[in-house]
């Protein structure tokens, strides 16, 4: 496992530093992409992080609002899905950005990652798939817990 992790990182170009870029918004994504889960709130701005640590303390262990992982749009992951991955600036403001993530899992993907400047981070402030069975992790996120 520790193997495939440093493979990854190493294809997403992410460096021995798996820290949020100040001036580009896709090097926080492809930081994201190689951190090993999505429990990972460093990347995530604050009104995101405040919802997904909600989800966590409802489901009390249990799997809560996001029974996938939304990376990679599933709960698996084909053979060599990150080998497809693609990462492209859609539009960058000042303080907002967004990048798309485009990859090969079972079936074409289109993930797209909105992204706002706080504390001088670009950090993820929802992530939204645009192919197939279209999503809204916020939306998601502030559904009751069933």
């Amino acid at each position: 496992m520790r193997g495939l992790l440093l493979a990854l990182l190493l294809l997403l170009g992410a460096g021995p530093a798996l820290a949020q870029s100040a001036t580009d918004p896709v090097g926080t994504v492809r930081a994201f992409y190689a951190a090993p889960s999505t429990d990972d709130l460093r990347f995530y701005a604050r009104v995101l992080r405040a919802l997904y640590e909600r989800d966590q303390r409802e489901a009390n262990g249990e799997v809560g609002r996001i029974g996938f992982d939304f990376r990679v749009n599933g709960q698996d992951t084909a053979k060599g899905w990150e080998k497809t991955l693609r990462l492209a600036t859609l539009s960058a403001g000042e303080d907002r950005a967004e990048v798309q993530a485009t990859f090969r899992n079972g079936r074409p993907q289109d993930i797209r990652y909105d992204l706002v400047r706080e504390g001088g981070r670009w950090l993820i402030a929802d992530v939204r798939a645009v192919t197939g069975e279209r999503w809204g992790l916020v939306a998601l996120l502030s559904q009751p817990l069933n």
